[in-house]
């Protein structure tokens, strides 16, 4: 294991903050995914009534039936494009981060040049990260958050240190092992958030449109903060 002092997850979280404070454009990927996100719904909404309108009314029956499967096919697209916009909007933030931490300032270009450079390493983390976590989850609650929790580092090993997917997530599952005391204060700073983030949805749930919008924000900004944290304390981490 590599020299150096123990990492400090309070100090980390106090310089992430002043880290974001001055790159408030790390949190720009996620607010564009959400406009996105909102755009390819209304496409997908449009398209679906419009689909219904003319099967019902040219083809009858028969195409009514050729609507429901033509909706089906279309939501699953608009599933898959919204699932992969917020993948690279969340990746960027990491590389956004790092660029951040470094002193750099960091360009939503470049991190997403970055992240569709690496996009199939990108995605098959993810996707081994969702099964190996959803798979843990069949059993009982607590497996799957321990399992999210020794996963927690595979974005970073695979976007900052060039690993492939299986290694990645071995490298963040041996990083947690080592290291399990501040990914702990990781993980109670993150749940602390994410109550934070549940009152402020319960006091601005209420408000039409602007409510919604500033827990949107509250969202992206919380996420952003959370990643940076992470990212900072991945850097720091002592290896073998």
């Amino acid at each position: 294991m590599t020299d150096g002092p123990r990492p400090d997850v309070v100090a980390d979280f106090r310089a992430s903050f002043e880290t974001l404070r001055q790159y408030p454009i790390v949190v720009a990927p996620l607010l564009i995914a959400m406009v996105v996100g909102f755009v390819l719904k209304l496409l997908f909404i449009g398209a679906g009534v419009s689909m219904f309108a003319v099967g019902g009314v040219v083809g009858g029956a028969a195409g009514m039936a050729g609507a429901v499967l033509g909706g089906m096919l279309l939501f699953l697209v608009f599933l898959v494009l919204v699932m992969l916009v917020n993948l690279v909007a969340s990746a960027a933030v990491v590389v956004m981060a790092r660029d951040a931490i470094g002193g750099r300032q960091p360009t939503v270009g470049t991190a997403v040049e970055a992240v569709t450079g690496r996009l199939a390493d990108v995605v098959i983390a993810s996707v081994l990260f969702a099964i190996i976590v959803g798979v843990a989850s069949m059993f009982f609650v607590l497996p799957g958050i321990v399992a999210a929790v020794f996963l927690v580092f595979t974005m970073p090993a695979v976007l900052l240190d060039g690993l492939g997917a299986v290694d990645g997530i071995r490298r963040s599952a041996g990083l947690v092992k080592d290291n399990f005391g501040p990914v702990l204060g990781l993980v109670i700073g993150g749940i602390l958030g994410l109550i934070a983030l549940w009152i402020v949805a319960l006091i601005l749930g209420f408000v039409p449109l602007v409510g919604p919008l500033a827990v949107m924000l509250a969202a992206g900004l919380l996420f952003a903060y959370l990643t940076m944290v992470a990212v900072r304390l991945y850097l720091r981490l002592p290896r073998r």
